[in-house]
C-alpha cells in the first residue's frame, strides 16, 4: 500500500522561532503542492495558516467540519483532496471518531496518505494518527485509574478510524501529564484483548515525531518520545489475583534519535549520545528498608507502619527527622507509645553529627524510621566521617531495618533528583537537582507520590528517569499513595502491598544515554528530558510477586517449578506474600553440584525456637522447588523458616498477620 508521511506532536502553544519550527517546517517540505488545511470540530483563529505561510507554505487555511453532515458531504470531500498537507488541531480525539469515522472526509484523509500526501495533529489530533486510538469515548483517564484496571471500560482502544500507521497507538502531553502508566496499561490491554503487540508511541508537550514514507520516525523538540513494546523478553499475565507486566521494552528519544517504525528497533543515535557501562558493578541493598508513595505520617500509620514494625521484630524505635517536620511527628510517636514500643527521637542539624547522645539514639535503636521532607538534611547521615553518620552505617552494617516515610525514600539511593514538588516547571525549566542520598541501595533512584499532583506530574516522572541517565543508575521506581514496597537485603527481592502498582524502570542494558538541550523562557538549564535506549518497565497489581533484583523479573510459578539443573547455587526466597493469611509460599533451590538427589528439610520455627511445622523432609533433585504452608491453625506473630541441605543453611523471617 503507498503510504505517505506522519507527523505526531505531542501538544503544547507553537511559535516563531522556537521548538515547533522544525516539526511543521517538515510538514510543509513534505507537501508537493505546499497546500495545507488546518482540520478542526471548532472554530479556530489564523495564527496556525499563518505560521504555515511563513514556514514556506503556498496556501494554509481552517476547515471547521463539526457535524456528521458536513464530514460526509461531497463538496467536502473534493475540497480536502486538493491538498497534500492536512493537519489535525488538538481537543477531543472523540469528536473527530465519531463525526468523521465512516464519512468522506475520512476517506479523503486517507487518500491524501495513500497517494503520498502528510497527515499531521497535534495533541487530540496526534492521538488518532495510529491503527490504535485511544478514543476518549468515556472521558480522559489517569495512569492511576488505567494501572488499577487495565480492562476498564474508559480505556477504550479502537480500530476503526484512520488507521494510518500499522501497529502504533500515539499518546501525547505525556510526561507532562504523567501518562507512562496509561500508555503501558492501553499496551498491555491491546495485547490481551486483541493479541496484538503493538508500539505505543508517547510524545511529550513541544515534542514531535516526523514518520517518513519508509517508516523511519524522527524526533524533534524540547522533550522526548517513549516507544513502549512487547519483545522476546518481556511478559504478560493475566488472572484473578491481578496481572503482570514483566519488562516492557522501551527507547525513549530526545531530538535527532529516530525510529524503524518498520523493523521496531532505534535507526539513529546521534553523536551527542553518551556512552552507558553495563558492566559496571552492582551496588545491591546494604539492609531491609521499606518505602512508601504517601507523605504523611497518618497515612502510613493505617497498615505501612504496623507492617515495618511487626517485621523487625522491633524493641527500640528510633524515629530520625528534622526540626521543620517536628510538629508532624505527634501522630506517629503517639501511636509508638499506644503500642507500648520503646521509642526515641533524632531531629538532625549539623551541630549534632558528633554529639555523644546522639550517638547512643543510633546504637540503641532495633529498627529505624525515616520522615521528613528536607532531604538535605536527612543526608547530613551520609558523611561517615562524622561519629553520628559513623554509628548509623556501622548500624546498616549489622542488618537494622529502615523505614521511610514517603519522599524521606529517595535518600535510600546514592543519588536522589530534588526539587520536585515546590517548582512546577523544574523539569521544564532545568530546576531539578541531583544530591547525594544515603546510599542504602545505591543502584536506586525512588520518586513516591507520582500520581498525586498534576501540577507536579512532569517534575515527578522526569525525576526517575533524569536521575537514571544522569547518573547512569540501574533501578528506578516510582511508588503512589498508600503504597509500599520492602527491599530484602539477603536474597536482593522487591515485594511490593497495594492498590496502585509500584513501576519498576529497569535501566541494567542501556548502552546510550542522552538529553534535551532545548531551553525555555526562564529556564537555568536545558529541559531535563533525558534519552536511554533498552529501558524495561515491569508492574504488578499481584501483590503476591516478588521481583528477583538480579535476575531481573518476577518470580512466578512457572519459575519456580521448572526444575533447572544447571543452577549453581543456593536459593532461599523471602515468602509470599509476606505479611499473609492464611497461607503463604517458599520457593527454594539446590545447585547441580550436590548431585542427582539431597536430602533436604524445610523447618517452621516460632519466636522461641520451638518447631511448629515440617514442610519438606527428604530426597530432592537439583532445581527450584516450591512449597506453600497453610497456617489457618496458628496464632498471628513472627515466624521463622529455615532450609537445611546437607552442610547449607538458611533461615529467614515471616509474619503471619489474621
Amino acid at each position: 500500500m503507498a503510504q505517505g508521511y506522519i507527523c505526531a506532536v505531542g501538544g503544547g502553544s507553537e511559535n516563531y522561532n522556537d521548538w515547533s519550527n522544525a516539526p511543521y517546517q517538515w510538514i510543509v517540505q513534505k507537501t508537493t503542492n505546499k497546500k495545507i488545511i488546518i482540520l478542526s470540530y471548532s472554530d479556530a483563529t489564523a495564527w496556525l495558516p499563518d505560521y504555515f505561510l511563513s514556514l514556506g507554505a503556498d496556501t494554509a487555511y481552517n476547515r471547521k467540519i463539526s457535524t456528521r453532515a458536513i464530514a460526509d458531504d461531497q463538496a467536502t470531500y473534493d475540497e480536502l483532496i486538493t491538498a497534500d498537507g492536512i493537519f489535525l488541531k488538538g481537543g477531543d480525539q472523540n469528536q473527530y471518531i465519531t463525526l468523521w469515522k465512516g464519512t468522506k472526509t475520512e476517506l479523503a484523509l486517507k487518500e491524501i496518505f495513500q497517494r503520498g500526501g502528510v497527515i499531521a495533529g497535534t495533541s487530540a489530533g496526534a492521538m488518532v494518527l495510529g491503527e490504535f486510538n485511544f478514543t476518549a469515548r468515556y472521558g480522559s483517564i489517569t495512569s492511576k485509574e488505567s494501572l488499577n484496571n487495565p480492562f476498564a471500560g474508559a480505556v477504550d482502544v479502537d480500530t476503526t478510524f484512520l488507521n494510518l500507521r500499522p501497529n502504533v497507538l500515539f499518546d501525547t502531553h505525556f510526561i507532562e501529564r504523567g501518562r507512562f502508566g496509561r500508555l503501558i496499561a492501553m499496551v498491555f490491554k491491546v495485547n490481551v484483548s486483541f493479541n496484538r503487540d503493538i508500539l505505543g508511541v508517547g510524545i511529550d508537550d513541544r515534542t514531535a515525531i516526523c514518520i517518513d514514507s519508509d517508516g523511519i520516525g524522527t524526533v524533534t523538540g524540547s522533550g522526548a518520545v517513549s516507544i513502549f513494546r512487547k519483545d522476546e523478553n518481556t511478559r504478560f499475565t493475566s488472572g484473578s489475583d491481578g496481572y503482570m507486566v514483566e519488562n516492557l521494552k522501551c527507547d525513549q528519544l530526545t531530538a535527532g534519535w529516530a525510529f524503524d517504525f518498520v523493523n521496531r528497533k532505534i535507526h539513529t543515535i546521534p553523536p551527542t549520545a553518551r556512552n552507558s557501562d553495563t558492566s559496571r558493578a552492582w551496588e545491591y541493598p546494604l539492609t531491609d528498608f521499606f518505602l512508601t508513595g504517601s507523605n504523611t505520617v497518618s497515612t502510613n500509620l493505617i497498615s505501612n507502619i504496623p507492617a515495618f514494625l511487626n517485621s523487625s521484630n522491633a524493641g527500640s524505635v528510633l524515629v530520625i527527622s528534622h526540626p521543620g517536620f517536628q510538629s508532624n511527628l505527634t501522630q506517629l510517636t503517639s501511636y509508638l507509645g499506644s503500642q507500648s514500643y520503646t521509642y526515641d527521637t533524632l531531629l538532625l542539624n549539623s551541630a549534632l553529627m558528633n554529639d555523644p547522645v546522639s550517638v547512643q539514639k543510633i546504637y540503641a535503636a532495633t529498627a529505624i524510621i525515616f520522615c521528613g521532607d528536607s532531604l538535605s538534611v536527612l543526608s547530613l547521615l551520609r558523611d561517615s566521617s562524622q561519629t553520628l553518620a559513623a554509628a548509623f552505617y556501622q548500624k546498616i552494617r549489622s542488618n537494622t531495618p529502615l523505614f521511610f516515610s514517603g519522599k524521606s525514600g529517595k535518600t535510600a539511593g546514592d543519588v536522589f533528583t530534588d526539587n520536585t514538588d515546590s517548582d512546577i516547571y523544574a523539569a521544564y525549566r532545568g530546576r531539578m537537582t541531583n544530591k547525594h542520598g544515603l546510599s542504602i541501595f545505591g543502584d536506586l533512584i525512588f520518586q513516591p507520590q507520582v500520581f498525586e499532583s498534576s501540577d507536579f506530574a512532569e517534575n515527578r516522572t522526569a525525576s526517575v528517569l533524569w536521575g537514571l541517565m544522569l547518573n547512569r543508575k540501574r533501578l528506578g521506581i516510582y511508588l503512589d499513595g498508600a503504597d509500599r514496597v520492602v527491599f530484602n537485603s539477603s536474597d536482593n527481592t522487591i515485594s511490593g502491598s497495594g492498590s496502585i502498582p509500584f513501576i519498576i524502570v529497569d535501566a541494567r542494558n542501556t548502552t546510550k544515554v542522552d538529553s534535551s538541550i532545548y531551553r525555555a523562557g526562564s529556564s537555568i538549564a536545558p529541559r531535563q528530558s533525558a534519552a536511554m535506549n533498552n529501558l524495561r518497565y515491569s508492574v504488578s497489581k499481584n501483590n503476591h510477586l516478588v521481583y528477583a533484583v538480579q535476575e531481573g523479573k518476577f518470580l512466578l510459578p512457572s519459575d519456580i517449578t521448572t526444575e533447572s539443573p544447571s543452577v549453581k547455587s543456593y536459593f532461599l526466597g523471602q515468602n509470599y506474600p509476606n505479611p499473609f493469611n492464611p497461607a503463604t509460599t517458599i520457593i527454594y533451590t539446590i545447585p547441580a553440584s550436590m548431585g542427582n538427589v539431597s536430602v533436604t528439610s524445610l523447618r517452621i520455627y516460632d519466636v522461641l525456637g520451638r518447631e511448629t511445622a515440617t514442610l519438606v523432609n527428604e530426597e530432592k533433585p537439583p532445581g527450584t522447588h516450591q512449597v506453600t504452608w497453610a497456617a489457618s491453625g496458628y496464632p498471628s506473630g513472627i515466624y521463622f523458616y529455615r532450609l537445611q541441605v546437607g552442610a547449607f543453611k538458611k533461615t529467614k523471617k515471616m509474619i503471619l498477620m489474621r
